[in-house]
C-alpha cells in the first residue's frame, strides 16, 4: 500500500512540474495578456490525470473505492461540457484577435512562432484532454466489471 501512495505522490509532483514547464515559458513572455491560464492548466491536469487513471487505475490507492469510481463515471459529463465551452472560447479568441495580441505592441517573428506555440499546445492540451475525459468513464465501468467477476483485477 505504501508503493501505492508513493506512486501517487510521484505522480502529482510530475503533473505539476510538467504543467509548469508548460506555462512558465508562457507567463515569462506574455505576461498577463494571456487571459487562458486557468482552462489551460485545467487541461494540462485533467488530461494527465485521467491519461494515468485510465492506464495505470491499478496502481492507485484507490482503485478498489467503489464511490469514487462511480463517481469518476458521472463527473466527466460537466468536465466535457466546460473543456467544450473554453476550447470554443480560445478559437473565438485566436479567431478575432490573432496570436499576436498576446504580445501587446509587438510584431517580432518569434512573437508570431511562440503565438503559434500557444495556439498549438492548448488545443493539443484541450483536445487530448476531452478524449480522456470521454473514455474514462468507459474504463471505470470496466473496471466495475472486473471487480464483480474477477477478484484480482481492477
Amino acid at each position: 500500500m505504501q508503493k501505492k501512495w508513493n506512486f501517487e505522490i510521484l505522480s502529482w509532483l510530475f503533473v505539476i512540474s510538467f504543467c509548469a514547464l508548460i506555462m512558465i515559458p508562457i507567463y515569462m513572455k506574455s505576461g498577463n495578456n494571456y487571459g487562458f491560464y486557468i482552462p489551460n492548466i485545467i487541461s494540462i491536469i485533467f488530461f494527465l490525470t485521467f491519461t494515468r487513471l485510465l492506464f495505470l487505475l491499478s496502481y492507485t490507492p484507490y482503485a478498489r473505492l467503489k464511490w469514487l469510481r462511480f463517481i469518476l463515471i458521472f463527473l466527466p459529463i460537466p468536465l466535457f461540457m466546460y473543456h467544450i465551452d473554453s476550447l470554443y472560447n480560445f478559437q473565438r479568441f485566436i479567431d478575432e484577435e490573432g496570436t499576436i495580441s498576446f504580445f501587446r505592441g509587438s510584431s517580432d517573428l518569434s512573437d508570431y512562432n511562440f503565438g503559434r506555440f500557444i495556439k498549438y499546445q492548448y488545443i493539443f492540451f484541450c483536445v487530448s484532454a476531452l478524449v480522456t475525459i470521454g473514455l474514462l468513464p468507459i474504463r471505470m465501468i470496466v473496471s466495475f466489471w472486473r471487480t464483480t467477476n474477477t477478484s484480482d483485477k481492477v
